[in-house]
C-alpha cells in the first residue's frame, strides 16, 4: 500500500530519472494522493531538506528527482536509481549541457560514484532501472515501480501510464518548448502562459526552456539509439572512456 514515506529518483544523469519521476508521479495519483511538490523546482535542494524532515502533509506523498545523495541507512524513503551505460550517457550529457568531452568526463567520474552509492548499498529500499528497459520494456518498468511504492495497478492503468509518458508524447512536449521564443538573456518573449516555463543557461551560453509541470528541458532527447557513441567519439575519446570505466561496466554487466 502506497504509504507517505519520501519516494527519490535519483542516481546518474541523462539515464532516463525523468521518465521515470514523471512515472512515480502518475502512480501516487493512481493511488489516491497527490506528488509533492506540485511543480517541478529547477533546484530541488530546498524540497529534499523538507521531505527529510517533515511529512508532506494530508494526502501528499514527496517525489523529488535529483542527483544529490540520499541517506541510504533510512527505512523511512525510497529511492529509485536510473542506471544506464555511462559512454552514452556521456555523449548525451555533452549534447544536452553543450559542453566539452573533457567536462562530460568529469560528470562520468560522478555518475560511476554516485550510481555505487546506491546500488552497492545491497538495501531493499533502492530500486534499480535500467535505461534499455526504459526504452525497450516500459510495462514491465512502470509495473516493478508500482510494486515498489506500494500502488496495485491493472493492467490497463499500467498501459494508460506507459502511453501517457511515451517517447512520442515527451517529443509532442519538446516542440511546444522549442516553439518559445527566447531574448539574448534568456528572457522569455512569448509564453502564454506566464508560469508554465522557465530557462536554465547551457554551459555554452544558450539557454533551454524548462517545463514546471515535468521537469522536462527542451533538447531533452538527445539520441536515438544504444552504442552512438561509438559512431561520434574519437579513438583518443573512446580509449579514455574505457580506461576510465571499464571496470565499472563489467561490474554492471556492460559490454566494455
Amino acid at each position: 500500500m502506497l504509504g507517505q514515506h519520501p519516494i527519490f529518483v535519483a542516481g546518474m544523469p541523462r539515464a532516463g530519472s525523468m521518465w521515470t519521476y514523471n512515472v512515480v508521479r502518475s502512480l501516487i495519483l493512481l493511488g489516491g494522493q497527490r506528488p509533492v511538490p506540485d511543480k517541478v523546482p529547477p533546484d530541488e535542494k530546498q524540497v529534499i531538506q523538507e521531505a527529510l524532515s517533515k511529512p508532506a502533509g494530508q494526502g501528499g506523498v514527496y517525489c523529488i528527482k535529483t542527483h544529490y545523495a540520499i541517506p541510504v541507512d533510512r527505512n523511512d524513503i525510497k529511492i529509485i536509481c536510473n542506471i544506464r551505460d555511462i559512454r552514452d550517457a556521456t555523449l548525451s550529457f555533452m549534447r544536452f549541457m553543450r559542453c566539452p568531452f573533457a567536462v562530460a568526463l568529469d560528470s562520468a567520474r560522478e555518475s560511476m560514484k554516485i550510481t555505487d552509492y546506491y546500488l552497492g548499498s545491497g538495501r531493499l529500499t533502492v530500486l534499480p532501472v535500467d535505461y534499455d528497459d526504459v526504452v525497450g520494456a516500459s510495462s514491465s518498468v512502470v509495473a516493478r515501480i508500482a510494486d515498489f511504492i506500494g500502488v496495485q495497478p491493472t493492467r490497463k492503468e499500467i498501459e494508460s501510464i506507459v502511453a501517457q509518458h511515451s517517447r512520442e508524447r515527451m517529443a509532442e512536449r519538446l516542440r511546444k518548448m522549442n516553439a518559445v521564443t527566447l531574448g539574448a538573456s534568456g528572457e522569455i518573449q512569448n509564453q502564454p502562459d506566464s508560469g508554465a516555463y522557465t530557462t536554465i543557461r547551457n554551459m555554452d551560453g544558450s539557454y533551454r526552456v524548462y517545463d514546471y509541470e515535468t521537469g522536462f528541458q527542451s533538447n531533452h532527447i538527445t539520441s536515438s539509439r544504444a552504442g552512438e557513441w561509438r559512431q561520434v567519439f574519437s579513438d583518443e575519446q573512446q580509449r579514455l572512456l574505457n580506461e576510465l570505466l571499464g571496470d565499472w561496466l563489467q561490474r554492471y554487466g556492460f559490454d566494455v
